[in-house]
C-alpha cells in the first residue's frame, strides 16, 4: 500500500524532472508495482505499461529518459513502441542496458515473410540485439490467414511472445476468433467505465484461454479527463487507496481479473507518478465498481 510518504518521494522526483533536474530514484524505496503472470509461463509483467508516448514518438529523448527513469524507479517493465517509438525507446534500454527489466512491446507493420524477418531484424538493432519481446500486429485479419508465419518467428526466436493490438469494440469480435484457436499469447484491447464492452466477452474468454490482455485507452485520449474536469473525487475512493481521477480509471481496470497489464500513454512526468500509483494499495470489490461505474455514467449525462 503506497503511504504518503512514498507518495511524496516519488512526486519530488517528477517535480524534479520537469525542472530538468535529474532525476534519482531512491535508494532506500522497495515500493515496486505489483505484478501478474502471463498466463502459461512463470513470467511476472508489472500491472501499469507505458503507451506510445509523444516523447517517444518525436524522439525527444530527454523527456524519455525522464518518463522511463520514473517508470524503472517503480518497477515499471512494458513499454508500448511503435514506428519512430521502438528506436527512441531502443536507446535507451541500450544506455541503461536494461533489456531485463524493460519488456518491449514492437510493433511490426510488415504482412510479408521477407519484409517481416527484415523489420524485426532492424528492431531488434534499436534495441540491442536478441529476441524481441514481443511482436505485436494491428493487422488481425493478416494473423489469422498467416498465423503460421508469426508462429514461425515465435519458434525461430525472433520474439518471445506474440500477439494484436486494436483499440476500438468493431474489432473485438475478430480478435475472438483468433483467441479461440490458442495461436497469440497476447492480446491489446480497449477497455474502461467509457468503453466496458469487452468486458461481456472478450475478457472472461482470455482469461478462460489463457491469453495475456494488456489494455489501452484508459482515459480515452483524454475524453475521460473532460468528463471528470472540476467535479470532486469521492470520499469512498480512499477506501480502495485511489487519489486522483487518472487512478480511478486505472483501478477500475485493474480489478478486473482477466487484465494482466493497462498502458498509460503521457509525456508529462507528474501525470506519469501519478498514474504508477494506481498500481499500489487495494482495488475495488466487484461492489465498488458498480458504484464508480455509475457515478462516470452520471456525469455523462
Amino acid at each position: 500500500m503506497t503511504n504518503r510518504r512514498e507518495f511524496i518521494k516519488v512526486t519530488s522526483a517528477a517535480i524534479a524532472a520537469m525542472s530538468g533536474l535529474p532525476f534519482m530514484a531512491s535508494a532506500d524505496s522497495k515500493l515496486r508495482l505489483p505484478t501478474r503472470k502471463i498466463p502459461g509461463t512463470d513470467e511476472l509483467l508489472p500491472i501499469i505499461g507505458l503507451g506510445n508516448s509523444v516523447a517517444f514518438q518525436t524522439g525527444n529523448l530527454k523527456l524519455s529518459r525522464q518518463l522511463i527513469d520514473i517508470f524503472m524507479s517503480k518497477g515499471g517493465a512494458y513499454i508500448d513502441t511503435l514506428g519512430p517509438s521502438r528506436a527512441t525507446v531502443g536507446q535507451i534500454m541500450r544506455e541503461k542496458n536494461a533489456h531485463k527489466a524493460l519488456f518491449l512491446g514492437s510493433y511490426i507493420a510488415a504482412i510479408e515473410e521477407k519484409a517481416g524477418r527484415k523489420e524485426i531484424k532492424s528492431v531488434q538493432k534499436a534495441q540491442g540485439g536478441g529476441a524481441l519481446d514481443l511482436v505485436l500486429t494491428r493487422n488481425i485479419d493478416d494473423y489469422t490467414t498467416n498465423t503460421d508465419r508469426y508462429q514461425r518467428w515465435k519458434a525461430e526466436g525472433l520474439t518471445r511472445y506474440i500477439g494484436v493490438a486494436r483499440h476500438q469494440q468493431r474489432f473485438h469480435d475478430s480478435m475472438m476468433k483468433l483467441m479461440a484457436s490458442k495461436k497469440v499469447d497476447m492480446v491489446q484491447v480497449n477497455y474502461s467505465m467509457l468503453e466496458p464492452e469487452a468486458e461481456q466477452r472478450l475478457l472472461p474468454m482470455a482469461k478462460d484461454k489463457g491469453i495475456a490482455v494488456v489494455i489501452n485507452r484508459p482515459f480515452i485520449n483524454g475524453k475521460y479527463f473532460s468528463l471528470v474536469k472540476g467535479k470532486t473525487l469521492p470520499k469512498w475512493a480512499a477506501e480502495f487507496d485511489c487519489h486522483s481521477w487518472a487512478q480511478f480509471s486505472l483501478k477500475f481496470i485493474l480489478a478486473h481479473p482477466a487484465v494482466t497489464c493497462v498502458l498509460t500513454e503521457t509525456a508529462n512526468p507528474k501525470h506519469a507518478v501519478d498514474n504508477l500509483n494506481a498500481g499500489f494499495g487495494r482495488l475495488p470489490d466487484k461492489k465498488t465498481r458498480l458504484r464508480m461505474l455509475k457515478l462516470i455514467r452520471s456525469f455523462a449525462k
